[in-house]
């Protein structure tokens, strides 16, 4: 019964409006990045002011700015970053959506008719929240590629590196995701737990940038970029991090299978 959850739950994904608004604005992103690395290379070309102040190695990557040093660049104002998480804002709608909606619009009263195990219930929904994650990411990792192709120019070189940073976001993510996920069934009020969310997303991403707290966060790799270069980030540093992370998504998914068994589905 899971993977026919797990189906429904990917249907609903590819049926929502918030996939369309993910794609318009991954979009938008890419344009608005592409368009402010095409003045930079301008600017650093006429030799501004302002351009004197940037390190040669950044000048270097604007003026020989291809797809793969594109996602690099772009990784840091979707994927990594921080204060304003918009990776981690659409993970908490979704989680906020097939938890605690699914929950107070009587959904999981339906889906646990079908199946008194509710742990097949709970699985499913924990997999379309890491489906979902991977989504953003590919869709980002794609979008990002082709649009600055046309752009920017092609580049494979150094790809699959950026490719594995990238993933490395994917259970960060979805470990944060679930837990909101679990809170909001025991808020009635959507807007309130994604505004809980997005605060909590918010407050842990400034914390993560200006302490060491980003080593026991959920979520501290989105603020990586912050500390090292893509070049200087080792696969050691993004394991730990996703260790961490999976040591979340565990806790949480045991305290959610928990909740699941003892929760009454009487909405």
């Amino acid at each position: 019964m899971t993977i026919k959850f797990l189906k429904n739950e990917i249907i609903k994904i590819m049926h929502s409006k918030k996939i369309y608004i993910l794609l318009s604005f991954v979009i938008f992103m890419v344009l608005a990045i592409s368009y402010i690395m095409y003045s930079e290379k301008n600017n650093i070309i006429n030799n501004v002011p302002r351009t004197l102040k940037y390190s040669e190695q950044f000048k270097m990557e604007v003026l020989h700015m291809n797809s793969t040093i594109f996602l690099k660049q772009y990784s840091i104002e979707f994927v990594f970053r921080t204060v304003v998480p918009y990776f981690i804002f659409f993970i908490i709608a979704f989680s906020v959506e097939i938890f605690g909606e699914d929950f107070f619009s009587g959904n999981m009263k339906y889906f646990a008719r079908l199946d008194k195990n509710t742990d097949s219930i709970f699985k499913a929904k924990v997999l379309s929240l890491i489906v979902y994650s991977f989504l953003i990411v590919v869709i980002n990792i794609i979008l990002g590629f082709v649009i600055s192709s046309f752009i920017f120019g092609v580049s494979f070189y150094g790809l699959a590196r950026v490719i594995f940073i990238y993933s490395s976001a994917v259970i960060p993510a979805a470990s944060f995701g679930l837990i909101i996920g679990i809170i909001s069934m025991f808020i009635k009020n959507r807007t309130v737990s994604l505004t809980l969310g997005i605060v909590f997303s918010i407050f842990l991403t400034i914390t993560d940038r200006l302490a060491i707290t980003s080593k026991f966060s959920p979520i501290g790799i989105l603020g990586i970029m912050d500390k090292a270069r893509i070049e200087n980030i080792t696969a050691k540093t993004l394991i730990i991090a996703n260790i961490t992370s999976c040591i979340y998504l565990v806790v949480a998914y045991f305290i959610g299978k928990r909740i699941f068994k003892t929760k009454e589905f009487y909405y």
